[in-house]
């Protein structure tokens, strides 16, 4: 449809004058009355041999599918005498399977923080084994985690998730590259392709831009960027499809730049999120062309990604919304109907966060065709994990991990005791705000995700520890014990474990880094540090832990963390030696010195390199122009391009940042010894109401802000001898 049949005309006031919508034809009627079966998506079994060569190349040749749609649950059994066969009701459930076949029977690791593979053996069983059920709605990725993990992710490392979240049981899987390009259709379609440039926002911030929090942020987008980014979305959905996994798109919930057709009654302005962000407005989806609007949007998707969409995420008033005088309900069902008009039996997945979706918004929804994402921060033992909402399907989704920070923490005792369904959940979530952290979590959760019963925590340490080092010692297993029972056991609800100070702006009295997270230690330090020796006596009784990277990663990880804790402790007694020269500077080279050391642990892995992390986002955009990689750069550390309450809200414990942008913060501090003046900020985000003192240092403000321009020496290959310097650090 022509945008000049949507829109009647443009005054000088910029309203927009709205012509009534169709009614919904009775084939949608009729869709809208079935009921709720979600979409079966496609895939072909020669999927299934590509993904096992890419996966596992050891193994080419020697796993043979089937599908027989019968079966409730996957059968690996022997093919000949030196293959496998694996037999399962469709492609999904055949991957799943192949998964489950590397972690428990051929004990091959692959993970987000080191791969391993000298344990591995191709076992071919005697007898037929049965692979457990699992849920039918597990569900990857929040909208952070797509800007704070994957926009340092290349397109080849994106198609490695793909293949990841496949092997551990994922259906539903949420995809935002590409939505530049369905923007920039859809404005142009609507006559308002003059505010695309300054709407658009780099993908480093795309999350809050598809959130409805912010508008433009890094930009403006270039046009190769947006090309590239549009092509790896469709690179998504194609991988996922073969897969038999369903991508989960953009739905329109009315979001349109906030500065257009300003002065309409049927658009709301949204206000300012936190930080003084402008947030984009709202068409209101109960006004009479929202059906009309929404049309265009889903004609946009389809023209990019090629695909009519069987499922769409997208929250309505996010994080401090505002409806004014609209009735939700009327808004929710408006916007299920457009989805449903666009892509009958599509599911409409909804965020359960800060008090959304309101009791009066899910009235207005289709109990058959939404599902709630409910998000659980509180991950202690005492959690309880059933949900209630108005009859609705959900997926109970862990939140461990805020802004994709570093530091040891997780969730044992709520994952151990989530057996069965989860307390009436029809999947389980992936859904941290970031990843790529916390390999001993993550893989309890995977396997919680594939485990319908309740999980053995020293049975499965054994195994993780065999899988994921080659060896299962008592001194590895004994460190995973006091792990799990200390950093991975928290007490209460709370964003992520404690921060590094040694990442915080200066101050004498610092206890975190960011603004929301909680500052209090809920475990004995005393227990990482011995884990850390059990593990550095491991590594000496057996040289070849060294060869695994899953051991150096950990390994690191904990000395980090060992580092962490030992600041806490050296900062206040700097703090008390300040009238002692010899005794300040002293304590005050201890304090420092901590950075130097916790810099050359993280140099020994990959993982924890700022060049390596910026190269992904460097291959990901077109051509040389450095947009990704300073957004990038800024988002991990100022976030915003002043200071404000979100500085240093997503901070990263790489080598190159501890060396080159905390520890200069803190050897200007602690040389002068006294803190500047601060001024107070109070700000109310997702219901709570925080202070906080932003200290007004112009030099400080200058470094912190210039950082994403400022060339520093990059690492891409880790160096450095672990040993030595775990030594040191777990003296």
């Amino acid at each position: 449809m022509k945008a000049e049949s949507l829109l009647c005309s443009l005054g000088t006031t910029g309203a927009l004058i709205l012509l009534t919508a169709e009614t919904l034809t009775g084939a949608v009627e009729a869709q809208l009355r079935r009921d709720f079966t979600p979409t079966q998506a496609v895939g072909e079994v020669g999927a299934l041999v590509d993904l096992v060569s890419r996966t596992t190349p050891e193994y080419a040749g020697r796993v043979n599918f089937a599908i027989d749609e019968a079966r409730p649950t996957p059968v690996i059994s022997a093919w000949g005498d030196r293959g496998i066969q694996i037999t399962a009701a469709n492609v999904r459930e055949c991957a799943r399977a192949y998964g489950y076949y590397l972690r428990n029977l051929a004990h091959v690791h692959l993970s987000w923080n080191g791969d391993n593979r000298t344990a591995a053996h191709f076992v071919v069983p005697a007898d037929p084994v049965q692979v457990p059920a699992t849920l039918p709605m597990n569900f990857a990725f929040n909208y952070c985690a797509l800007s704070y993990t994957g926009a340092h992710w290349s397109k080849e490392r994106w198609l490695e998730e793909v293949d990841r979240l496949a092997l551990n049981g994922f259906r539903y899987v949420l995809v935002t590259a590409g939505l530049e390009k369905v923007w920039q259709g859809f404005l142009a379609d609507i006559g308002a392709e003059d505010f695309a440039r300054d709407f658009l926002a780099n993908p480093c911030y795309s999350a809050w831009w598809n959130m409805g929090n912010l508008e433009g942020e890094g930009g403006p987008v270039s046009a190769g960027l947006v090309e590239s980014e549009a092509e790896l979305g469709r690179s998504l959905v194609r991988r996922m499809l073969d897969l038999g996994m369903e991508p989960v798109l953009q739905g329109y919930v009315g979001h349109i730049p906030h500065d257009c057709f300003k002065g309409s009654p049927d658009v709301l302005p949204q206000g300012q999120w936190v930080g003084g962000y402008v947030r984009p407005a709202i068409l209101r989806p109960d006004s009479p062309a929202f059906p009309k609007i929404a049309g265009v949007w889903y004609n946009n998707i389809r023209k990019v990604y090629g695909i009519t969409p069987t499922a769409f995420a997208g929250d309505l008033f996010h994080e401090g919304g505002c409806s004014g005088a609209t009735s939700l309900e009327r808004c929710a069902r408006s916007v299920q109907e457009a989805m449903q008009s666009a892509a009958p039996g599509s599911i409409w997945f909804l965020q359960a966060w800060a008090g959304n979706p309101k009791p009066v918004l899910l009235r207005g929804t289709d109990p058959r065709y939404t599902v709630i994402l409910a998000l659980e921060k509180n991950l202690s033992a005492n959690q309880e994990v059933s949900r209630c909402y108005q009859g609705r399907p959900y997926v109970w989704c862990e939140l461990a991990n805020f802004g994709g920070k570093h530091g040891l923490f997780g969730g044992f005792g709520i994952l151990e005791k989530a057996a069965g369904n989860a307390g009436g959940a029809s999947g389980f979530g992936l859904l941290s705000e970031g990843i790529e952290t916390n390999p001993l979590y993550y893989e309890l959760f995977f396997e919680r995700v594939n485990n319908r019963s309740v999980i053995n925590r020293d049975d499965f340490l054994r195994r993780t520890a065999l899988s994921r080092y080659g060896s299962n010692a008592p001194e590895l297993v004994e460190s995973l014990k006091l792990l799990a029972s200390s950093v991975y056991s928290p007490d209460g609800s709370r964003e992520g474990g404690p921060e590094n100070i040694l990442c915080a702006r200066p101050g004498w009295d610092v206890n975190k880094v960011s603004t929301w997270s909680d500052s209090r230690v809920f475990y004995d330090p005393e227990d990482v540090h011995r884990a850390g020796r059990l593990m550095l006596a491991a590594a000496k009784a057996d040289k070849r832990l060294m060869q695994s990277s899953g051991f150096c990663y950990d390994l690191a990880d904990i000395c980090r963390q060992v580092l962490a804790d030992k600041a806490r402790v050296i900062l206040p007694q700097c703090k008390a030696a300040a009238g002692d020269a010899e005794k300040y500077t002293a304590k005050r080279n201890e304090f420092l010195e901590l950075f130097i050391l916790t810099a050359n642990i993280l140099a020994t892995h990959e993982s924890f390199l700022l060049g390596r992390y910026l190269s992904g986002a460097a291959k990901r955009e077109a051509g040389a122009s450095g947009e990704m990689t300073r957004n990038l750069r800024r988002l991990i550390t100022t976030w915003a391009p002043r200071i404000t309450v979100l500085n240093d809200y997503a901070h990263r414990e790489l080598s190159e940042l501890m060396r080159y942008y905390y520890m200069p913060r803190w050897i200007a501090f602690l040389s002068n010894g006294e803190e500047a003046q601060a001024r107070k900020v109070t700000v109310t985000n997702n219901g709570e109401c925080v202070t906080i003192s932003i200290r007004e240092d112009a030099k400080l403000q200058s470094m912190e802000l210039g950082f994403p321009d400022v060339e520093i020496p990059l690492l891409y290959e880790a160096r450095g001898d672990l040993l030595k310097l775990a030594e040191q650090a777990l003296k």
